[in-house]
């Protein structure tokens, strides 16, 4: 390719058809074991006794409810006592064989005491002989969190968080029983401490796609206000919205999922508690009354199945209210709003909603948005036209109902913002793996390739050569809607959805066609790289401002919460088929 000069060759791309055919699901585990490292907050001094509440996710298929008798939990040679329930089943909304029929979080509880500070592991198996140690009854979980009064929330902020946290192994996270999407975890180079901002400006390029990894837990940092102590200029997380679009929570948790980082999902369950805390009567955020695009079920439900705490599930029937404001189906009227990121957040918190809670009317909730959604990308019954020189795969709509950022008169569709949908449609298909929506998830890749240009008319003064650039609006004749300079802050979600594509394209037998998205792909990911070195600024702190930096805030989010499996879809997940035998099983 032009633009990558080999940069990338670890992602060993020549063997990605091969690769294409690891399913989606990641295969059971009935019998096996992990270590969990479990870490004491401030309240937990050592030789107190703490309640601890945690989410044990499993494959597809590994247990039945009834044989969780077979959890064990033990420290070093010795079983503790733990009680084990079903906190959520397996759904499928095609499949009566599959839904329902196996755990997909277990909850355990037990009572710990530490001898020290520090996080300490325990053994925890399952498939096994019969646990020995069981205690008879469930305490609720909240009763052993506490009124956060350190670090990113004071007492006033009434965010609570448990006194105990359960960290699970990166390798584990990585089968994407939580996430809905398997990933290739952090590269055990990459620290989960705040690296130097002088040695990551200085290193341009870091094999493979480690520049995410590095990227992803250092603007973290930035997004929680400890990028440096001479910093002045804060994320203002708290009173201001911006940082929360895209969903703050889940982002930060999405960097636990690959790092296994005891401090990510620290700040995600605070997040969350924080959040959620601000969602009003009307499922609305308080910071935005009103607007749709800011309601998200996605971190209720990682809370859920991190600390094995419920008690803030109602939330969820009023956050659907909320978003059933907005009519996920395309309508007629020229004026009545309709974009990409509304229609993503309604089918993903729908689809999360079916995944916590099951149903029938949830489930053809969802299929029903599914529907629509396979009719608008043909084109809705007809009435958008199609133009000579017509790019398949978009969510077509009129300038007028996207805030008129093309011409009012003019169907276009967003390509950063069609990333979001995949988001949620990935979500979706693991609901039902069917064929109409791996179909739509394929056919996005048209448009999304489409959408990209090779530019030197980008926002990145620190390199003067061509790059490629996502355009924000592309007509449906392929013609630029509109185009900025800064598009090319979206080459990493934009490079995640086409590295999905791929993956549809292969899963349903056009692997010539997913071999032009990789390639595209990979040209986007170059922009990424070259981006992350943009925005270090190791003198920054002592003007203020920080040194590895994230502007806008929001921009923490679209980056990064989509992008989780972006290394595994492009084909460097072949290690993920092997972490069975390196322990787990």
């Amino acid at each position: 390719m032009a633009l990558k000069w080999g940069l990338f060759a670890l992602t060993a791309l020549s063997g990605c058809h091969a690769w294409a055919a690891a399913p989606f699901v990641a295969p059971a585990v009935p019998s096996g074991s992990i270590q969990v490292m479990l870490c004491p907050t401030e309240v937990a001094t050592p030789g107190s006794t703490r309640l601890v509440t945690f989410g044990l996710p499993l494959p597809r298929g590994s247990l039945t409810s009834t044989q969780l008798d077979t959890v064990r939990l033990l420290k070093g040679a010795n079983e503790v006592a733990i009680f084990v329930d079903q906190l959520t089943p397996w759904r499928h909304r095609t499949n009566a064989a599959l839904d329902g029929t196996s755990v997909r979080v277990a909850r355990v509880q037990l009572n710990y005491s530490f001898a020290g500070t520090a996080c300490e592991p325990v053994t925890v198996s399952w498939g096994g002989p019969p646990r020995t140690q069981t205690r008879p009854m469930l305490v609720t979980p909240r009763t052993g969190w506490h009124t956060v009064t350190t670090g990113t929330f004071v007492s006033a902020d009434a965010v609570e968080e448990p006194d105990v946290y359960a960290v699970l192994p990166k390798e584990w996270l990585a089968n994407g029983v939580l996430k809905g999407v398997r990933n290739v975890p952090f590269d055990a180079s990459v620290p989960l401490t705040r690296e130097n901002p002088a040695t990551m400006d200085a290193t341009q390029h870091w094999p493979g796609y480690t520049e995410l990894d590095h990227a992803q837990k250092n603007n973290f940092f930035s997004m929680i206000n400890e990028d440096d102590p001479a910093v002045t200029t804060l994320c203002e997380y708290k009173t201001d919205f911006d940082p929360w679009l895209y969903d703050r929570s889940s982002t930060m948790y999405a960097l636990y999922f690959r790092s296994g980082s005891f401090k990510a999902l620290r700040e995600a369950v605070r997040a969350s508690d924080f959040y959620l805390d601000h969602i009003n009567a009307s499922g609305y955020f308080t910071l935005k009354n009103g607007d749709a695009k800011y309601v998200y079920a996605e971190n209720l439900a990682y809370t859920i199945w991190a600390t094995g705490d419920t008690s803030l599930s109602p939330k969820l029937n009023a956050m659907l209210g909320a978003l059933d404001n907005f009519n996920h189906v395309l309508p007629t009227d020229p004026g009545r709003m309709w974009t990409e990121r509304h229609a993503a957040f309604k089918l993903l918190s729908n689809v999360i909603a079916y995944e916590l809670n099951g149903g029938s009317a949830q489930r053809d909730k969802v299929n029903a948005i599914i529907t629509q959604l396979e009719r608008h990308q043909n084109g809705a019954d007809g009435t958008i036209p199609q133009p000579a020189g017509y790019v398949d795969g978009a969510f077509y709509h009129l300038g007028s109902q996207h805030d008129n950022d093309w011409a009012a008169g003019s169907y276009g569709a967003s390509s950063w913002m069609s990333v979001l949908l995949t988001d949620a449609l990935l979500r979706a298909y693991l609901t039902a793996e069917d064929n109409t929506t791996a179909v739509i998830l394929r056919r996005l890749g048209n448009f999304l390739r489409a959408s990209v240009i090779t530019t030197t008319a980008h926002s990145y003064d620190t390199y003067s050569g061509p790059l490629a650039s996502p355009r924000y609006g592309v007509l449906s004749n392929g013609a630029t809607g509109r185009v900025y300079a800064d598009d090319v802050e979206h080459g990493l979600d934009v490079a995640t959805g086409l590295a999905w594509s791929a993956y549809f394209a292969d899963l349903t037998g056009q692997s010539a066609l997913a071999d032009q998205f990789r390639d595209t792909a990979e040209d986007l990911y170059f922009t990424y790289d070259t981006s992350v070195n943009h925005w270090v600024r190791p003198d920054g702190p002592a003007s203020g401002v920080t040194a590895f930096r994230v502007s806008p805030w929001r921009k923490y989010g679209w980056e990064h919460r989509v992008s989780v499996g972006f290394a595994w879809a492009m084909g460097a997940g072949g290690a993920s088929e092997t972490i069975f035998a390196n322990g787990f099983q």
